[in-house]
């Protein structure tokens, strides 16, 4: 069904102003950032491709420009689209971390498993603290498998104290999707343990991400 032959309340965009963007079903919002369909195809049913392909827009946030145009009926205009709503959601996100104390997990999982979580590349990131527990920068430090000989803590620690920063945060992904400390990352943990009290500066956690899970050292006490 096109959305002119719809009833008016039941159209996206007017369903939306009155009920707000929550009552959306994934269709119509989908259909609603897409906008409109072309001659051949309605915007519903590009937009039932995409949930298809984007496998109920689980893999929405990893998809390509490319892959997206495969779908019938859409082209750079609206690929860039889907992308962009993707990409202004994992910002928001992200904006909410720098403005809030780090205290717990909770505080930055939502952002780690939305950016890092579905990588299909092992990453490793350090966030950078004040004395408030506020992110005064986070840096992903290298891309590959985690072990000792890549993950130097002089890299970690060098840019806490070009940072001025009071404590550490680090983190890194499995794209297995199993968060289960291997022997490496216990290793990497332990090390970064005793250099942060050899040089004064606080490791607030270690946090393996996955796309639906998380592992806390901390948590688990393996900082004390």
């Amino acid at each position: 069904m096109k959305v002119k032959e719809m009833e008016v309340e039941q159209r996206p965009r007017e369903k939306a102003l009155r009920y707000g963007l929550e009552s959306l079903s994934d269709l119509e919002l989908v259909a609603l950032i897409l906008q409109s369909g072309n001659k051949n195809r309605s915007v519903f049913e590009i937009a039932s491709d995409v949930l298809k392909e984007s496998e109920g827009l689980s893999k929405l946030m990893t998809m390509h420009v490319n892959t997206l145009m495969q779908i019938q009926g859409i082209r750079e205009v609206k690929a860039l689209q889907l992308l962009a709503s993707v990409e202004l959601s994992k910002r928001v996100i992200k904006s909410k971390v720098y403005h809030a104390p780090i205290l717990k997990p909770e505080d930055v999982i939502e952002w780690f498993k939305f950016e890092y979580g579905t990588m299909s590349q092992e990453c490793f990131i350090a966030l950078y603290l004040d004395t408030k527990s506020k992110l005064i920068s986070h840096r992903v430090l290298f891309k590959g498998t985690l072990n000792e000989s890549v993950v130097h803590p002089r890299e970690v620690f060098k840019e806490a104290f070009l940072q001025n920063a009071n404590s550490v945060l680090i983190a890194h992904n499995h794209p297995s999707g199993d968060c289960t400390p291997s022997k490496a990352d216990f290793e990497v943990t332990y090390k970064m343990v005793h250099v942060a009290m050899t040089m004064g500066v606080c490791l607030v956690d270690h946090i393996i991400v996955c796309k639906n899970q998380y592992y806390s050292f901390k948590e688990h006490k393996y900082l004390d």
